[in-house]
């Protein structure tokens, strides 16, 4: 009698259900057709370093082309069109958003979007999503089904198969059809034992959402796309000072094998990489002479030349430190600067304390 009943309330429960399932199906497919009109509106951005996706939407008075800073930020050069076959060329104000990976340029151009932004808080977990962009960076727009599976105030977990030159490509809803938000990035499954068979052992995906309020920094574009050089100079002169810190001259020669930090890389390696920074230059020159033991010095000399060899790579090495200002970074790269200034004084006391043991 029990089991009828369940079979019962089953077959009723799929009768009342049929016609809503009905309903969402047909209200997901009128969404899809929406934005596969929007094709015209996505568009597929190439640069000298990556390629991406971006899309134009108009608001108000104003035309503006969105994508992910991460698809423009290290770029030298940059050709944006639609799947049309149309080029964009003149923009005009560059914004980009504080601690998102998100920014927008002015298209100065005429262009009739039919993107609509969806309303403030539309997102919500299970909302059925279409992502749009350039898979793989193979030049052609792909749609992409999923759903949102978690939310954070400024991002949605998204299962939409988003890969590499999807990055900066629209989220709509697949209900409404309306925008939601941007795909920004993807993070590696963990391997530790407390992720083992849960849903965090693997990749994850991310949009930075649009359905919120967002504060915008108004910037040049090529100070921008600089900054990626910028950071990585920085930080490149703060690994050799690392690496100097940490070498322990004799007169046989440096010992070159030794590792900076826990399994990181190489003395040596470090300084082939950067081999022809003048410092690392001098460097080897003086390994040379130790090896062969050309130089013929006293202990005491050899603490002097490395003395004052020390003094030089911190002059050297740190003069960029007085121009290197995080608050002068975008919102995107800022927490990125101060990361590296924290670097940089590290690697200066490290080197500091080995030229004070070098005295005894």
């Amino acid at each position: 009698m029990q089991k009828a009943f369940r079979l019962s309330a089953g077959i009723l429960l799929t009768a009342c259900l049929s016609p809503l399932a009905h309903a969402d199906s047909k209200k997901s497919d009128e969404a899809k057709k929406i934005v596969e009109e929007q094709f015209s509106s996505i568009a597929i951005i190439e640069g000298d370093i990556g390629n991406g996706t971006g899309f134009i939407i108009n608001e108000g008075e104003v035309t503006r082309l969105y994508t992910a800073a991460h698809v423009l930020c290290g770029n030298k050069r940059l050709t944006v069109k639609n799947a049309d076959g149309r080029k964009f060329t003149k923009f005009g104000t560059f914004e980009v958003a504080e601690k998102s990976d998100l920014a927008r340029i002015e298209l100065k151009e005429d262009f009739e979007s039919g993107i609509e932004r969806a309303e403030p808080g539309s997102a919500k977990v299970k909302t059925k999503l279409l992502a749009i962009g350039n898979s793989g960076g193979a030049g052609v727009l792909t749609v992409l089904n999923g759903e949102a599976k978690s939310l954070g105030p400024d991002s949605i977990e998204v299962t939409n198969g988003v890969i590499q030159g999807n990055s900066g490509g629209p989220v709509f809803s697949g209900e409404s059809g309306k925008l939601l938000g941007v795909v920004t990035h993807a993070t590696a499954g963990r391997d530790d034992i407390w992720a083992k068979d849960t849903d965090f052992d693997e990749v994850r995906r991310f949009a930075t959402r649009l359905d919120r309020k967002i504060k915008w920094q108004q910037m040049p574009i090529g100070r921008f796309l600089k900054e990626d050089a910028r950071l990585e100079d920085f930080n490149r002169n703060t690994r050799i000072l690392y690496a100097i810190s940490v070498l322990d001259p004799t007169k046989a020669g440096l010992r070159l094998d030794t590792r900076v930090g826990d399994g990181g890389p190489t003395i040596l390696s470090i300084f082939e990489e950067n081999e022809e920074v003048p410092i690392v230059a001098a460097l080897f020159d003086m390994n040379t002479e130790l090896a062969s033991k050309r130089m013929r010095t006293s202990d005491n000399g050899l603490i002097s030349r490395f003395g004052k060899f020390y003094r030089s790579a911190l002059h050297e090495l740190n003069r960029d430190a007085k121009e290197f200002n995080p608050k002068g970074f975008s919102g995107y790269n800022r927490e990125a600067a101060k990361q590296s200034v924290k670097w940089r004084k590290d690697a200066v006391k490290d080197l500091e304390s080995a030229a004070a043991r070098l005295k005894g």
